[in-house]
């Protein structure tokens, strides 16, 4: 057992590095591009194509339950190193992903048209390349319905370096894009929306051949079992709570704010979001190569070593983010105004709540769900869960009516994210057995130590040292930061037994590195 799970352990940091070469490639594309669309655009522009794709967004919930189910019933199966069935629940999350995405094109075009042309606040001289950017939008995300499976694939095999190499053309793509843009002499907003159909196009299509090519179950087979599309199907029904909690917590706050304030303040939004899913999916990579072991963990049986490794990514996911996270949020009216030729008002403001809730989420986050998803009883937890998380918006809607600035939809954001998160970890304790002291002792206690070692030198010299921004603050307070976390987090986030594996393994890497330098 010990070898197995220093086996597992390796490959999960394999995984890891895999997918943070995608990560970083991903990061630089988008703040690049971001920075020239929002120039070549303008203000309003990219306004409209945050909200319609936001529109978009709202129905990737139906798609979103879809995947996770694809994602734990393979995984599953895997672990259980049966075959057949494998086969069988691949050709069945085929049909249920075609039928969906049919469905899903039929409410865009009705729920989701009514929304754009009555409800959206958008000036008339705009609307038509708003309607050419939604239609580009719902074929996009129908493309990306039906690609799920194969990604499921991908991810329950753990070859997150097909990840990396895929992500090194689609970035290549989108640095193209941005100078096509400058070039193509028609409306700028209709050309985006369709040349990042056509790049999504492309790479979709590429993870289908070679799934196809690399792995027999993804040859189609006909499945008559009715109990297992039953089984998928419910299990799908009931994320839908889930998925959908937490895109209208995004996009549906998106759309508040848009009815209280306009295009120009989802412009601001939609810069805070693209910062925050850049630092976030460092972390979302993470969590992604620990996911498949969780659930195969659980098909073994090994629920013990399950809640270890639930309990290790969420300490390590806040842990990563932070180190990200604090140069960012001490630095963030310095980096806008580098990054941006015109900063929107209150882009600075929602990137430090947007992720101070991120952080939050993270103690809760992407680990425990994937626990609960293994065991396949997730109705009640996510009807709770989902209940509480969508309370937030009308909350959001009630504070911006007694007058409140924008930023006052996150602090309501941020309260319901902790109670959801607890609860969330309450339904694992109830249902596999997690242990709350363990959580306390393991995560609470040690991140908590983590934040009173590293804040304090780094607040110093931001509020009394360096009261004026400039290059030479923002790359000493950035040093200071890193140092301050990495040392915080070596001493006192992590246990005896993980700095000692840490530690094998950078060793392990130098030496092949140093290996193949020497040939």
């Amino acid at each position: 057992m010990p070898q197995e799970s220093s086996t597992n352990n390796r490959r999960v940091a394999r995984n890891t590095v895999f997918l943070y070469i995608r990560m970083i490639l991903i990061l630089l594309v988008t703040l690049y591009t971001s920075r020239i669309v929002l120039d070549i655009l303008g203000v309003d522009d990219y306004g409209i194509y945050n909200i319609v794709g936001g529109v978009i967004t709202m129905f990737a919930f139906l798609n979103n339950s879809m995947a996770s189910s694809t994602q734990r019933y393979l995984t599953y199966e895997l672990g259980r190193g049966d075959p057949v069935r494998l086969q069988k629940v691949f050709s069945a999350a085929m049909h249920i992903h075609l039928v969906l995405g049919i469905m899903i094109v039929l409410l865009a075009e009705t729920v989701g048209l009514w929304l754009l042309n009555n409800k959206l606040v958008i000036e008339p001289e705009r609307m038509n390349a708003a309607r050419w950017v939604y239609q580009f939008s719902v074929l996009t995300f129908f493309v990306n319905v039906i690609q799920v499976p194969f990604n499921a694939v991908i991810i329950a095999h753990e070859k997150m370096d097909i990840f990396a190499y895929v992500s090194i053309a689609e970035a290549v793509a989108k640095l193209a894009l941005v100078f096509a843009l400058t070039v193509i002499p028609y409306d700028k907003l209709v050309i985006y929306g369709l040349l990042m159909l056509l790049i999504q196009i492309g790479v979709r299509t590429f993870y289908q051949v070679w799934c196809r090519r690399k792995y027999s179950e993804c040859r189609m087979s006909e499945v008559n079992d009715r109990t297992l599309y039953r089984e998928m199907s419910g299990f799908a029904g009931w994320n839908v709570f889930g998925s959908l909690a937490w895109i209208m917590k995004d996009q549906g706050i998106n759309i508040v704010l848009n009815l209280f304030f306009g295009t120009a303040v989802n412009a601001a939004r939609g810069i805070a979001m693209q910062v925050s899913n850049s630092v976030n999916g460092l972390v979302s990579n993470f969590q992604v190569a620990f996911n498949p072991q969780i659930t195969k963990n659980y098909a073994q049986g090994e629920t013990g070593e399950m809640e270890k490794l639930a309990l290790r990514g969420l300490k390590f996911s806040f842990v990563l983010l932070y180190f990200f996270a604090l140069p960012l949020l001490l630095n963030v009216d310095y980096v806008l105004d580098i990054w941006l030729k015109e900063e929107p008002d209150h882009a600075a403001s929602f990137i430090v709540l947007i992720m101070t809730d991120t952080l939050v989420c993270a103690l809760f986050g992407s680990p425990l769900m994937t626990s609960l998803a293994a065991t396949g009883n997730i109705r009640n937890y996510q009807i709770t869960v989902s209940l509480i998380i969508l309370i937030g918006i009308p909350a959001a809607y009630m504070l911006l009516k007694t007058g409140l600035p924008p930023e006052s939809v996150y602090y309501a954001t941020i309260g319901f994210s902790v109670i959801a998160g607890f609860t969330r970890f309450l339904f694992a304790r109830a249902q596999i057995g997690f242990s709350f002291r363990r959580y306390v002792r393991n995560v609470i206690i040690r991140i908590s130590a983590l934040l009173a070692a590293s804040l304090p030198l780094p607040l110093f010299f931001r509020f009394l040292v360096f009261r004026e921004d400039s290059l030479m603050s923002f790359l000493l307070l950035c040093c200071i930061s890193v140092i301050c976390t990495g040392t915080a987090a070596w001493c006192v986030a992590l246990d005896r037994a993980e700095r000692k594996a840490m530690a094998t393994m950078f060793k392990d890497w130098s030496l092949k590195l140093f290996h193949k330098t020497g040939k």
